[in-house]
């Protein structure tokens, strides 16, 4: 029985509608893979600070493509167990490699990340599109 017919006053409710008008059509996408997304994330956390940011900037400019702690610490003002932490997240984020020589670790930015750091730390599009066609 509707509600008028019981109480004798009108409904004030909206009447039900199975389906959202505002709605379009389901997309008919796919998501970014879920283990790609995971992958990005890590490297979007690892990017995610302004020392490290630096510390990539550092690494894309050195002449030789690498640089040791002890190069990077006077250049940004911190300690060397700063840089060190900052250095084994970078590594941890596939962002940098890192290298034995003597008693320093020498550092450099993975050849396949190298494109896209130029241009998201230097604002090159044409090597972020250039990059993003290159299948890893």
């Amino acid at each position: 029985m509707p509600v008028e017919q019981a109480t004798g006053h009108p409904s004030e409710l909206l009447p039900f509608i199975d389906e959202d008008p505002t709605c379009g059509p389901p997309l008919e996408v796919d998501p970014l893979p879920r283990e790609r997304a995971e992958a990005l994330a890590r490297n979007l956390k690892g990017i995610s600070d302004p020392t490290r940011l630096q510390i990539l900037s550092v690494l894309l400019a050195a002449p030789e493509g690498e640089a040791c702690v002890c190069d990077l610490t006077p250049l940004l003002g911190l300690a060397q167990s700063t840089v060190s932490q900052h250095m084994k997240m970078l590594v941890d984020a596939g962002l940098v490699s890192r290298r034995k020589r003597g008693t320093w670790a020498w550092y450099a930015v993975t050849p396949e990340r190298r494109a896209v750091l130029d241009a998201l730390i230097w604002g090159d599009a044409e090597t972020a599109a250039g990059n993003a066609e290159t299948p890893e």
